[in-house]
């Protein structure tokens, strides 16, 4: 769909198909969708992650920083983004996914705030069963050409009754 490798806003109907408001995305722009190669990379604006950095008090030797937690709810994100612009199951057409497990999951840096994010959910595997999905994704987020998270992390899609 879109392989330019500019950053572009993410699709108008995103907010439709997504399974959290887009205060809560945390991915801010789209630099590619590679539905062949199954990948999703965005691009995260670290000045605008609300809440959980706001409440962040600083310490000399802990600046304010990207929470762990929004990294996670950033690989969700990157999920719903493959699950419908990759693998075709809109939410709102009855589908939805959950986060089954996330292993090998490495915190190499603290990601600052201020320079952006470059976020990257690759599918390993895709598993169809019925009216399940299993996907196997890897995961990268790098920061100034520094990978600060990675992981392996597996979902399940389905469609609701």
């Amino acid at each position: 769909m879109l392989a330019s490798g500019r950053p572009m806003p993410l699709p108008g109907d995103f907010a439709d198909e997504s399974l959290y408001t887009s205060e809560y995305w945390h991915v801010h722009d789209l630099v590619e969708i590679d539905a062949a190669a199954g990948r999703i990379v965005a691009l995260t604006d670290t000045t605008r992650l609300g809440p959980m950095v706001e409440g962040q008090k600083p310490w000399p030797s802990q600046p304010k920083h990207v929470p762990g937690t929004v990294m996670i709810q950033i690989t969700g994100t990157l999920g719903n983004l493959h699950a419908v612009y990759v693998l075709g199951l809109r939410m709102t057409d009855g589908w939805v996914g959950f986060g089954v497990g996330i292993d090998e999951a490495r915190f190499r840096g603290l990601g600052r705030i201020g320079p952006p994010l470059r976020v990257m959910a690759e599918a390993e595997r895709v598993r169809r069963m019925k009216e399940r999905v299993f996907v196997r994704y890897r995961f990268e987020f790098q920061q100034e050409n520094a990978v600060i998270y990675e992981s392996k992390q597996t979902a399940v899609w389905h469609r609701g009754e």
